[in-house]
C-alpha cells in the first residue's frame, strides 16, 4: 500500500522501479512498469537475486530471518539498501523516555530467540523490526539507509487512525476527546515521506539511521482545530480524562487514535532535516491533502476507532 506513493514519486522523477510482490493487490497498477511476481517468505526470493540493482527499496520486512536471506542472496549485487522500519522500535511502555523528544541514538527493543523465530505478522512487531534494523547494522559491507516513520498519513493509509478524527469533524457536532487533547505527536505524512526516499536513491552523503517524522509537534485538540477550520466546521470538543474513559473500557490509541495517556510521542527529526533536500509541507497543508483525498472517495466511515454508537453513550454520560 505505501509502496504506490513510493512509485508515483519515482516515476514523476523519471525513475523506472522494478515492482516485487505477490500480485494479489491492485495487480494492474504501473502496468508500465516491469514486476516480478512472487512472495518474499518462499523461494520466489531467488528471483531478485539473479541481477545487480541500484538500490532496493524495503517497505514490506517484518522478520529478521527474512532480512538475513535477502543480504545474503544480493552481497555483491546491490549498491544501496533503503529500509523502513518504525518508531515502534522504541519502548513505548517507558513514559519517562518521551518526556523530551526521541533521537535516533535512545536504545531499541530486543528481540528475543523466540519472538525472533515467531511468524505472526503482529505480535512483537517492534522488537523484530528492531532486530531487522541490527541484521542491516551489522553488515559493514552494505550501503544500507533505516527510516524510522511514525504514523503514516495521507493517500493509501488502510489504517485510518489519522482519518478516524478527520471524519469526526466532518460530520459530527460534539466529539469525544481524552484530557483535552493534550496529547502530542509527530507524524509522517505520506506524500513527504515518498519525497524524501525518493531523494535518498540519489544521495552520497548519510547517515544510517533517521527518525522520519515530517512536521513539529502538534497536539491533538490542534489537529482538530485546524480540520474544523479547514472544513469550516463548528464542532464542540468534550473533554473526558483517562478515569473515566478506563472506567467505560475505552482503550487508548485503539479506540481513540493518535492518544496515550500519560505522554506524548514526539521523534527528533534534526538528523533528517540537516542532511536531506526535502522541504516539507506544513502541518496545515498536509491536513488539505488529506481533506482532498477523502472529499474524493465520498468521506467513508473509518474502520479504526471507538464505535459511533459508544461515543454518543458515553457523550450523554459525560453532559
Amino acid at each position: 500500500m505505501w509502496g504506490e506513493f513510493l512509485t508515483e514519486e519515482l516515476i514523476k522523477a523519471g525513475n523506472h522501479p522494478v515492482l516485487f510482490n505477490r500480485g494479489k493487490r491492485n495487480p494492474d497498477l504501473f502496468p508500465e512498469l516491469r514486476r516480478i511476481t512472487g512472495d518474499r517468505l518462499t523461494s520466489d526470493l531467488k528471483q531478485i537475486a539473479n541481477q545487480s540493482w541500484d538500490v532496493v527499496v524495503d517497505f514490506s520486512c517484518m522478520f529478521p530471518d527474512n532480512l538475513e536471506e535477502i543480504i545474503v542472496m544480493l552481497r555483491g549485487k546491490v549498491s544501496r539498501y533503503i529500509f523502513v522500519s518504525t518508531a515502534s522500535v522504541y519502548p513505548f511502555d517507558n513514559a519517562e523516555l518521551w518526556k523530551s523528544p526521541v533521537n535516533e541514538n535512545t536504545e531499541t527493543l530486543p528481540c528475543t530467540p523466540e519472538q525472533r523465530a515467531d511468524k505472526d505478522m503482529i505480535s512483537s512487531y517492534g522488537e523484530k523490526k528492531a532486530e531487522c534494523e541490527r541484521v542491516l547494522l551489522d553488515k559493514d559491507w552494505l550501503d544500507s539507509i533505516i527510516f524510522r516513520p511514525a504514523l503514516i498519513y495521507g493517500r493509501y493509509d488502510p489504517t485510518d487512525r489519522f482519518y478516524y478524527w478527520l471524519y469526526k469533524v466532518k460530520t459530527q457536532n460534539e466529539i469525544l476527546i481524552p484530557d483535552e487533547g493534550k496529547f502530542k505527536a509527530t507524524n509522517t505524512y505520506s506524500e513527504d515521506f515518498a519525497k524524501l526516499i525518493q531523494s535518498t536513491v540519489s544521495i552520497e552523503r548519510h547517515n544510517k539511521v533517521y527518525n522520519s517524522v515530517t512536521h513539529l509537534p502538534v497536539s491533538l485538540k490542534k489537529y482538530l482545530e485546524i480540520t474544523a477550520k479547514l472544513l469550516n466546521k463548528t464542532p464542540k470538543f468534550i473533554s473526558a480524562d483517562w478515569q473515566f474513559l478506563e472506567e467505560n473500557k475505552v482503550e487508548q490509541w485503539a479506540d481513540l487514535p493518535l492518544t496515550l495517556k500519560g505522554m506524548d510521542l514526539v521523534l527528533d527529526n534534526s538528523n533528517l532535516i540537516a542532511d536531506f533536500p526535502v522541504t516539507f509541507q506544513s502541518f496545515e497543508n498536509s491536513i488539505k491533502g488529506c481533506i482532498d483525498y477523502y472529499s474524493s472517495l465520498g468521506w467513508p466511515q473509518p474502520k479504526y476507532g471507538l464505535n459511533p454508537l459508544k461515543e454518543r453513550e458515553l457523550l450523554k454520560k459525560i453532559s
